[in-house]
This record gives C-alpha cells, sequence and structure tokens, in this order.
C-alpha cells in the first residue's frame, strides 16, 4: 500500500502484509510528523490518501522492515511508548489500566524508528534506557530537538533514579512535561493521570487564547 501525505505530499509505501484489516488506521508521516488517517480497501471501496501511481525510488519512505518497528492504531485510540529495559512491566500494568494501547521499545534504535512512524500520545524513557548513560540517551537526544508544534501533541515522561517526581524546573531542562522518581512507580497511575490531565488543560487554554488572537 502506497500512502500519501496529505500535509507535504511524501509518499511511504507500507507492505500489504503489514497493513491491519478491514478498520481505519493512523501512521505518522516521517517527514512532516502529520497523523494520517487510512481507511483500508474492503471497508468503504475508497482511499483518498492512497495513490495507485509507482512514486519514483528519491520519492519513496520506507518503513523498517521489521513489523515491530510500525505501530498501527485505531482511530481514536490513545497510545503509549515505553522505553524503559528494567521496569517496563510495571508501567505497561498501570497504562494499560488507563487504556492506552502500548508498545515496548526494545533498543533505543528501535524506540527512535517507531518515533518517526507513530506519533505518540505518551513516551515514557529511563534515562539508563538501552544501557546508556542520563547524559548520552540517544532516544532523548531525538526527542529534545523536536519542533515545539509536533512536541507539544506528545506527553513526554522521563524516569530516573535521581529525579524528585513533579520537578518542573528538572522537567524544562530535559525538555520533558514530566520527571519520575523510580522509586515512585508504585503510584504512576496516579501520577500520570493528574499530569497529563493537567497537561490538556493547559494546552486547551493556550489554544483558545492563540484561536482568540487569530494565529489558528
Amino acid at each position: 500500500m502506497e500512502i500519501t501525505c496529505n500535509s507535504c505530499s511524501k509518499k511511504i509505501n507500507i507492505p500489504d502484509d503489514k497493513v491491519p484489516q478491514g478498520k481505519v488506521f493512523s501512521i505518522t508521516c516521517p517527514q512532516c510528523k502529520n497523523k494520517i488517517s487510512v481507511e483500508p480497501l474492503g471497508t468503504s471501496g475508497e482511499i483518498p490518501s492512497v495513490e495507485t501511481a509507482n512514486p519514483s525510488p528519491s520519492e519513496r519512505i520506507q518503513p523498517p522492515e521489521d513489523e515491530a518497528g510500525l505501530d498501527f492504531t485505531e482511530e481514536g485510540q490513545k497510545t503509549a511508548l515505553i522505553c524503559d529495559d528494567k521496569n517496563k512491566d510495571v508501567i505497561k500494568s498501570f497504562l494499560n489500566e488507563l487504556n492506552y494501547k502500548i508498545s515496548i521499545a526494545y533498543s533505543g534504535e528501535d524506540a527512535v524508528n517507531r518515533m518517526k512512524f507513530t506519533m505518540y500520545d505518551i513516551i515514557l524513557l529511563n534515562e539508563e534506557f538501552d544501557n546508556s548513560s542520563p547524559e548520552n540517551n540517544s532516544v532523548l537526544k531525538y526527542i529534545q530537538p523536536i519542533p515545539m508544534t509536533t512536541r507539544r501533541k506528545i506527553f513526554f515522561a522521563l524516569l530516573g533514579k535521581n529525579f524528585r517526581t513533579f520537578d518542573n524546573m528538572m522537567a524544562f531542562v530535559k525538555s520533558a512535561n514530566l520527571v519520575i522518581n523510580i522509586k515512585d512507580l508504585s503510584n504512576l497511575k496516579n501520577i500520570m493521570k493528574k499530569s497529563v490531565a493537567d497537561n490538556d488543560k493547559f494546552y486547551k487554554v493556550f489554544k483558545e487564547s492563540l484561536r482568540d488572537a487569530g494565529k489558528v
């Protein structure tokens, strides 16, 4: 299946055997980070965002060969990416209770690969993920320079053994929405519920202010 981004017109070539059958799904354009909604053949019979003509090799953006690197979601489904070698099962359990579809990265390279093709609602990263140091974490280095127009759509939580949970200044320094001390993981469900709700409330007011100012 070849999908054309309706924002930047880039083409994404997805192997047919990896396309969810009979349901609407979403994928993030790796070029502009636009979230593309795709309705597979067999549901309505047409796919407005899919072109039948083959693009030239230079125009194609190839998703990873490994299916694990390409996450599809049903329309409206909240998604989360866990990047934590040691605590992934605990984190997954709490996020499942909050009704998130969970993806688990098995390396820094895998995490970055997933983020190129999926716009996650929540990303939880241990600063020592994939045996990295807090100063040399490849996932953190990928997230920090993401443009704010895209970043504000992602709730990014950074976990570490030296953080003070809810330390807003440290979160600002690390370009995160929230920092969490590993010792507080037992209360992760309540921490995430409060923090995500506060973040959503803030950006709702922010967007309303932009709209009132005529900037959106």
